[in-house]
């Protein structure tokens, strides 16, 4: 445990490198306007952008490039967040909370670390962050002309569902038995039209070095988060270790600490005001090409339903947990992740009335529909596309709360997630 007269001292010498790891990303820019450039890219695509425009001196060959190393080669994936290598020995800057299920795991009501922080002051001191592993890409190609090549415009969509799940598949199991030792995976990245391979090495060993005291790593509470500017120090390190050999092995005394082929050197200075911003990690999804339909069933539908299940859960167990910190402390992850998304929902719901996004894309739509009726050929085949996509979202707007309800109860009971696992298993 951090006693409290280390921890400004602490605090204040971490935060300036959370901070400055953005600078990393301003490095080098030159000046320009204060705007923002929307949209995800691929990394494949870099190449399409102007960035010297947009006021970013790194050329896109610097930033990814598949036959040599480039600053991706510094950002990971940690436990489904984004992380990046700080340091030659495989030391790891993320997100308090994207730690905060292994300070979970290895806190005691005794020895609380996730009120009380905890400081490796050696080496010798990390402990195992368990439960996480280092995702780092080794290779990425687009194999959307193999994977599509199984497809015929005749097929039923069930059909085409399994054709498509089988080949790619084939093509993980290929790979894997080509690459000893690493992960594949195949991403759809646009529905239908575009799948990426990639390949990963997965570091299995990894420790925590620091994280802050919960006043600092969640400053504000749900106050705080998802809002700018932000307040809280949402920051931690980690570090990955192999084998002796060098290779990805499971937690053992004797294991060294990885060597990463690039890592962030932080910039003292920082960033200057109207700086461009250019980020490099794992976004997620995005759902910016959807319809107004499916904007108006995340608005009414799912959004409120799951903020209204994930909110009467998070008082649920908090009132379990009033009287026992041994309680509490079991469920704290659970509770962070579920205010986290319950927040997320709220906001996004406000958001999309506030914007008024499902009028602006049905006005697009009804440019779309006028373009698509005014050609023959198109009319005969997408001319009721729109309405049709509409009524299926209509449907599912009216069973939103009990499909909600249906779909977290795997999550939400841990009962009833055994006994769907123990039926699955007999079938």
């Amino acid at each position: 445990m951090i006693s409290w007269n280390t921890v400004p001292q602490i605090a204040a010498r971490f935060f300036s490198c959370a901070i400055a790891l953005v600078g990393i990303l301003l490095a080098g820019a030159l000046h320009g306007s204060a705007y923002g450039e929307e949209g995800m890219y691929p990394l494949t695509e870099l190449k399409h952008l102007d960035l010297r425009a947009k006021g970013l001196t790194l050329s896109a060959e610097e930033l990814y490039n598949p036959e040599s190393v480039s600053l991706i080669d510094a950002i990971v994936n940690i436990g489904g967040c984004t992380g990046s290598f700080v340091s030659q020995d495989g030391l790891i800057l993320t997100n308090h909370h994207c730690a905060f299920s292994a300070v979970q795991a290895a806190s005691t009501p005794e020895q609380d670390y996730v009120t009380h922080g905890f400081l490796a002051v050696q080496r010798k001191d990390e402990l195992r962050a368990r439960g996480n592993t280092v995702r780092i890409i080794e290779s990425y190609r687009d194999v959307s002309r193999e994977v599509l090549s199984v497809v015929v415009d005749t097929m039923a969509p069930g059909d085409r569902a399994r054709a498509l799940s089988a080949k790619t598949k084939a093509i993980v199991a290929e790979t894997e038995s080509q690459h000893p030792g690493k992960r594949a995976e195949v991403a759809e990245m646009f529905a239908g039209r575009t799948y990426v391979l990639f390949v990963y090495i997965y570091l299995r060993d990894v420790r925590l070095v620091y994280v802050p005291p919960r006043g600092i790593g969640e400053f504000g509470g749900e106050e705080d988060n998802w809002m700018w500017p932000r307040h809280t120090g949402d920051f931690s390190f980690l570090r990955a270790y192999v084998g002796p050999d060098g290779s990805p092995a499971d937690y053992a005394p004797e294991n060294i600490p990885y060597r990463p082929k690039r890592w962030l050197r932080i910039q003292p200075a920082g960033g200057k005001e109207e700086d461009p911003v250019f980020i490099l990690g794992y976004p997620g999804r995005t759902y910016r090409h959807r319809t107004s339909h499916f904007l108006a069933y995340e608005q009414d539908g799912r959004l409120p339903a799951v903020a209204d299940l994930y909110e009467w859960q998070i008082a649920t167990i908090l009132s379990m947990g009033a009287s026992d910190r041994g309680i509490a402390l079991k469920y704290d992850d659970r509770v962070k992740s579920l205010s986290n998304t319950s927040k997320n929902s709220r906001g996004k719901t406000q958001g999309l009335k506030r914007l008024q996004l499902v009028k602006a894309k049905s006005d697009e739509e009804e440019r779309m529909q006028a373009f698509i009726m005014a050609d023959a050929t198109l009319r005969s085949r997408y001319g009721t596309m729109l309405r049709d996509i509409g009524d299926v979202y209509k449907s599912m707007t009216a069973t939103a709360a009990f499909e909600t309800l249906m779909d977290n109860l795997r999550v939400a009971s841990a009962r009833f997630a055994h006994a769907l696992t123990a039926v699955e298993g007999v079938r």
